[in-house]
């Protein structure tokens, strides 16, 4: 038998993809239980609503009609009658008359946007997104071999000034007719936790108008996952809502936020043509979502306990988001900058000329104080306007409890007041 060793010749793509650090951030609290993390972007485990999935469990399977069909095979875009649902309530919340036809529901956000990459990017292509962006989808478009690009941003994300320099730039350098996706995050972004106000949709909105009969067409991504985690006054109105003919912009969103992220289940409204692509993509890959799953989600959305539900993590995240930042203020140098979330799960802070990246001094304390956290390194671009700034990050108060989170605060606080006095 021979004990010669292969090597298999890997896909182009395989070979791009590479491990997340969310992974190795995952592991680390895995196999340490001691660490207090505030890295890991999980929902409240005390609020997961089993009760009320339970109620819907029973109701699904109390007929044996009812309990077979769930447990059949369902159709590649989804369930009809919970497409017709979401499409009701797409409209409610502000969209008008929205064709269910033109809706997929897929196997949680991620996957979403996952296909839609596939359908739109080749290598080579050019994606557009805010300066820091959510790290996972960048991994995504690091394997389809695109190249991303960062447009600066603010407190509300992506400015409409930096699009218009990232657009004027690829007009001048020649590379225009490669871009394929504008990907923005509209609601308490991941990771800044910042929010549009309905004048920066629309004026971002306004320079793609300006820009779609230049060259060739691209899509903008509304990522809307945290929308129904808003936890101050209402939210913002959809960038969706400027797009009244379905023609420019892929809307998505989650299931898993405001639910329960075990049912694998979010959604994506986009225009036709992007609908009949992405649902080849998807029968690639599984034919279809749960159909089990997307029974149940029905009958919670339609006997309202999707919104009891995602009123309890509304509720519990206010609490924690203000324990959080209170701790931030208490416990941690008063040159520290914060970004004060009005949803979402995220608080982004700063401290001023204290690299925390990856393998940081700084980074190797906290760990030492048994506390994780996503350096905002992560979340930047390789190719953007400046250097990746090293004195940012993440932190997530959605699944740590409070006594925890106000330590992992306390301990971080220590480690910083060490470094700005000179480490």
């Amino acid at each position: 038998m021979s004990t010669t060793a292969t090597t298999f010749p890997f896909s182009r793509k395989a070979q791009r993809t590479g491990d997340s650090p969310i992974a190795w951030l995952m592991r680390k609290t895995i196999e340490d239980p001691e660490i207090l993390s505030l890295a890991a972007g999980f929902v409240d485990t005390g609020t997961l609503p089993n009760d009320l999935v339970r109620e819907a469990m029973e109701k699904v399977f109390a007929e044996p009609r009812t309990g077979r069909d769930a447990l059949q095979y369902g159709t590649t875009p989804g369930y009809l009658p919970l497409r017709q649902t979401v499409a009701r309530r797409l409209g409610e919340q502000g969209l008008g008359q929205v064709d269910p036809d033109c809706l997929a529901i897929t196997n949680g956000g991620q996957q979403g946007l996952y296909t839609v990459t596939e359908a739109m990017v080749d290598a080579g292509d050019i994606v557009l997104v805010e300066d820091p962006t959510y790290f996972v989808y960048m991994d995504v478009l690091k394997s389809a071999g695109a190249r991303v690009l960062g447009v600066t941003t603010d407190d509300e994300g992506m400015t409409p000034d930096g699009l218009r320099d990232r657009l004027r730039e690829l007009h001048e350098t020649g590379q225009r007719e490669r871009l394929r996706i504008l990907y923005l995050m509209s609601y308490y972004s991941n990771p800044k936790g910042s929010n549009m106000s309905a004048r920066r949709r629309r004026e971002l909105y306004d320079v793609y108008l300006e820009e779609i009969g230049k060259g060739p067409m691209f899509l903008i991504i509304e990522d809307a996952c945290y929308r129904d985690l808003t936890l101050e006054g209402e939210p913002e109105p959809y960038m969706k809502e400027f797009d009244k003919g379905n023609e420019h912009i892929y809307l998505t969103g989650t299931f898993s936020k405001a639910l329960a992220p075990g049912l694998r289940l979010g959604w994506s409204y986009m225009p036709p043509d992007i609908h009949a692509a992405l649902c080849r993509q998807k029968a690639n890959q599984d034919f279809g979502s749960s159909n089990m799953n997307q029974r149940i989600l029905l009958e919670m959305l339609e006997a309202g306990s999707y919104e009891v539900a995602s009123a309890r993590f509304r509720e519990r995240y206010l609490v924690k988001r203000d324990a959080l930042v209170n701790a931030l203020r208490e416990h941690w140098p008063a040159e520290t900058e914060i970004l004060h979330p009005k949803g979402g799960l995220y608080v982004w802070a700063r401290l001023p000329e204290v690299d925390n990246d990856p393998g940081s001094p700084f980074f190797n304390a906290v760990l030492d104080e048994k506390v994780l956290y996503v350096p905002g390194y992560y979340c930047f671009c390789e190719e953007t306007q400046e250097p990746k700034p090293k004195d940012q990050m993440r932190l997530c108060y959605g699944v740590i409890d409070l006594e925890p989170m106000t330590e992992a605060v306390r301990r971080m606080g220590r480690v910083a007041d060490r470094f700005l006095k000179g480490g």
